[in-house]
Order: structure tokens, then C-alpha cells, then sequence
């Protein structure tokens, strides 16, 4: 984010000392790394469009009739192909075992916080029987 204030300048002028303001040359810089191809030639599709249906009109357009219009207008051929769904078989190995495990095993945990399923004194793994002590 940092990396293109060198291009811009530092103003002291107007009481915000030390103020950086973006140049020509930092904007076209930051311009070509967005990735807008798709959106500008939604736009380059839609805006002639747009005006044409503005200009046709004897009132004024309002925004739910331009609504309307984008949304009863098709951009089939017009947007990329969006990329194909792979799909992918589960191989199992002793990794994925083990974090499938432990995953399982927290899910159980968190979900039943409630008691008595870990409550110590309903949990019988063993019994434990006092014995007098023996005498001497």
C-alpha cells in the first residue's frame, strides 16, 4: 500500500503537514494493476444502452426503470466463461486420518458443551471402592 507514495507528493500547504496526495503517474500505476477488463466491458456494453434509453424517453428516467433495464438485459457472450468446477477424489493417508480425527473429536466437544456428557461425576470409565485399612 506504501509502495507507490514515493510517486505521489507531500504537501505542507492547507494545514495538513506531512499530507500525501496521489499523483498522475501514481494513479495510472495503481490503475493497471486492478483487475477491471471484466467490469469495463460490462460497462463499455451497457452505458451506450443506457443512453439510448434516456434519450428515447420524453421524462425523466428514474432508477427503477434503469434498474428494470439492467436486469432484463442479457450479458450472455458478453462476460468471460467462468472457470470449470474441478472436482476432486479424497485419497486417504495417515495425515488427513489423523486431522479428520482430531477435527471430529472437537466438533463432538464444542457441540455438547451441555451437561452431563462431560460432566466428571456421570462419566463411569472405572470404579474406584475404598477399603478399610488394614489392621496392624
Amino acid at each position: 500500500a506504501n509502495r507507490g507514495a514515493a510517486s505521489g507528493s507531500v504537501s505542507s500547504a492547507g494545514g495538513g503537514a506531512g499530507r500525501w496526495i496521489p499523483s498522475a503517474t501514481w494513479l495510472a500505476a495503481v490503475k493497471n494493476e486492478l483487475p477491471l477488463t471484466t467490469i469495463l466491458r460490462l460497462l463499455q456494453h451497457l452505458v451506450p444502452q443506457i443512453q439510448e434509453l434516456v434519450s428515447r424517453s420524453e421524462t425523466s428516467v428514474d432508477e427503477q426503470s434503469i434498474m428494470n433495464f439492467i436486469v432484463n438485459t442479457t450479458m450472455v457472450g458478453l462476460l468471460p466463461v467462468p472457470h470449470p468446477i474441478v472436482i476432486r477424489k479424497y485419497t486417504p493417508n495417515h495425515f488427513t486420518g489423523l486431522w479428520f480425527t482430531a477435527f471430529l473429536w472437537g466438533v463432538v466437544f464444542l457441540q455438547n458443551q451441555v451437561m452431563p456428557l462431560y460432566d466428571g461425576s456421570t462419566i463411569k470409565l472405572f470404579t474406584v471402592t475404598i477399603a478399610p485399612p488394614p489392621r496392624v
